[in-house]
């Protein structure tokens, strides 16, 4: 009888240990589903979040971001920066701003100088460039991850777009590498797809 009790005891223990190991795999199998759809979720999201429309230059450029983003336009004394439009997501993931460059060089010269400028005094942990091609303008993306003083890295995306008569148009997207979210790349897509440049 008690040997019994034993066995019973032991099946028991068994199948609880068993019906552990089930239940913590299911779960890990079941993760990358679960992250899936919020992915999903969180892509729709940046799909259709809502944008508000600007404009600068006498209305010869408008552009859309984020309607609840905070936005605060500089002036720049120099001469080659016309218009800086700065904004920040609404949670202060996000920040970067939109510019107009007026300058007297071509875009990828102004590209390839602007790089080398930067070598030695930033610390790039990876610096992509590739050509981009929007509403019939050409222009460059740049996608690179710089380290801070506080040895974090910042994700930065950064368009260039080439107009008339030494015109740049900039959008800059900063985030935190520890806070970038895939779908974050839709919705500066959107922005750089909002482009619309007058001569």
């Amino acid at each position: 009888m008690k040997l019994l009790v034993v066995k019973r005891t032991f099946l028991l223990f068994i199948g609880i240990i068993i019906l552990l190991v089930f239940i913590f795999s299911a779960g890990y199998a079941f993760n990358p589903i679960v992250n899936t759809f919020k992915n999903s979720i969180e892509y729709q999201k940046a799909e259709k979040q809502v944008l508000k429309k600007y404009q600068a230059l006498d209305n010869k450029f408008e552009f859309m971001l984020p309607a609840d983003w905070t936005t605060m336009e500089e002036a720049f004394n120099g001469g080659e920066i016309i218009y800086h439009l700065s904004f920040m997501s609404n949670d202060k993931t996000v920040h970067g701003f939109v510019q107009i460059w007026d300058i007297d060089k071509p875009l990828k010269q102004f590209i390839d100088e602007s790089k080398k400028a930067a070598a030695g005094v930033v610390d790039f942990k990876y610096y992509r460039v590739k050509e981009l091609q929007t509403n019939a303008k050409k222009g460059y993306l740049l996608d690179y991850s710089r380290r801070t003083n506080q040895d974090k890295y910042i994700k930065a995306y950064e368009a260039f777009i080439e107009g008339s008569n030494g015109r740049i148009y900039r959008v800059s997207f900063f985030v935190d590498e520890s806070n970038w979210k895939q779908q974050y790349l839709i919705l500066f897509n959107r922005i750089i797809r909002s482009f619309e440049i007058r001569n």
